[in-house]
């Protein structure tokens, strides 16, 4: 093994994103020297660290190969070992109880896409597309005014796809405060402000709210994604219990955070280089490529687990079978083999091959609703958006999984 003199737990401490940020200096490193690299951190189960766009995209394409089970994410063996006491039913999932999407391997995988993929086809939601200008338009209504002072992330970018998701799911505003604080939790299990003490309460909570719902959309199903997951079947037979929670936790988290995330980080990036925002308002037809460039910066989704099934070589690297690979997307997103100057941020970037939503089997359910949130919110900041600034210190996440900003303070002229 390559000893580089990285700390590995740099890779996996929440805390350490939160206090300094994703570690591209490391991921750097290692793209160099030693791109599948063999960590053992502290506290953690070791792992080979994958920091190539080329291996990520090798691995993410080879089910057959590696599996996306038993772990999912880095958790350190104590929350592992807890998890397996909580759950003993779950051991070859690592402890979790949850069997979703990202979860699962051929063909299993394919045959609980199928059950939402149809939602989430570019012409279903472009029937959507009023809906979320209204929602945008909403959200700067309520924050409208000359030199208004707010928190970008609290105040609108965590609202933003929360709004179109709940509407999506079939939910309503009833229920948004109390998803958000769910998918905090969460996602920001380790975060001093996001994290709850009784953390072993958080899945059943989750679990309740998304059971009353099916019970709900299968006694009066509607025309949203909840009535089609309620009543979906498999094989001609209903979706088991602990599948069909999984699915809701799933769409509930991975269609708010990530966004969220991209979406902050994003106009945190364009405040960083405001050439590139004066680009945006010379030529709205760049807000398209933009997006993708705000994606490929931010990569919200900093990892996923896959586990050799079988000893394999990856670009001359030996792999166990058992072995954990950590696919790190912000570094696969910095590249040097595949973007000239992937440290410079571009809004009129093409092609743009980032990784940001995965790559495989395992694509991004919701990219196409994604783009499709971004790109407004960046047409409606060009035309309502006259001046805007950072008035104070950003803070991060305490997250290694899902990351990115959770507090953006900004002075703004709205229209």
């Amino acid at each position: 093994m390559t000893d580089l003199g990285i700390d590995p737990l740099d890779l996996a401490l929440p805390e350490r994103y939160g206090e300094a940020g994703f570690p591209h200096d490391t991921w750097t490193t290692l793209r160099r020297e030693d791109p599948i690299h063999w960590c053992e951190p502290e506290g953690y189960r070791p792992f080979w660290a994958v920091t190539k766009h080329a291996d990520v995209t090798y691995i993410s394409s080879h089910p057959e190969l590696f599996s996306s089970r038993p772990r999912l994410t880095l958790q350190p063996r104590a929350a592992e070992e807890q998890m397996l006491q909580l759950f003993p039913d779950a051991a070859d999932q690592g402890g979790m109880p949850l069997r979703m999407l990202v979860t699962m391997d051929p063909p299993e995988h394919r045959d609980y896409r199928k059950l939402a993929a149809p939602y989430f086809r570019p012409r279903v939601l472009a029937n959507l597309e009023q809906r979320v200008h209204e929602i945008t338009d909403l959200l700067f209504d309520r924050l409208a005014g000359e030199g208004r002072d707010l928190d970008f992330v609290v105040d609108f970018a965590q609202w933003h796809p929360l709004k179109m998701l709940c509407e999506i799911l079939g939910v309503g505003a009833r229920d948004e405060a109390l998803i958000l604080r769910l998918t905090n939790e969460l996602f920001g299990a380790a975060d001093p402000e996001m994290g709850r003490e009784d953390q072993e309460n958080l899945l059943p909570e989750m679990f309740n709210f998304f059971f009353n719902l099916v019970e709900e959309k299968r006694s009066r199903p509607a025309e949203d994604l909840a009535s089609v997951l309620a009543n979906g079947e498999i094989g001609g037979e209903a979706l088991p219990h602990m599948e069909l929670l999984s699915y809701f936790v799933l769409i509930a988290t991975a269609g708010h955070d990530t966004t969220r995330n991209a979406m902050s980080g994003g106009l945190a990036a364009l405040l960083e280089h405001p050439d590139q925002l004066a680009r945006l308002r010379d030529d709205p037809a760049l807000v398209r490529p933009a997006v993708d460039e705000l994606v490929r910066w931010t990569s919200p989704v900093v990892h996923f687990i896959r586990t050799a099934n079988e000893d394999v070589t990856v670009s001359g690297t030996r792999i166990a079978a058992g072995d954990s690979l950590v696919l790190f997307y912000p570094s696969a997103n910095r590249d040097e083999d595949v973007w000239d100057d992937p440290f410079t941020f571009r809004v009129d970037r093409e092609p743009n091959p980032h990784l940001g939503f995965g790559v495989g089997e395992h694509y991004c359910l919701g990219a196409t609703l994604a783009r499709m949130e971004l790109r407004i919110f960046l047409e409606h900041l060009l035309r309502r958006v006259s001046a805007v600034e950072a008035v104070g210190p950003r803070a991060n996440t305490h997250a290694s999984f899902v990351g990115g900003i959770k507090h953006l303070p900004i002075r703004w002229t709205c229209r």
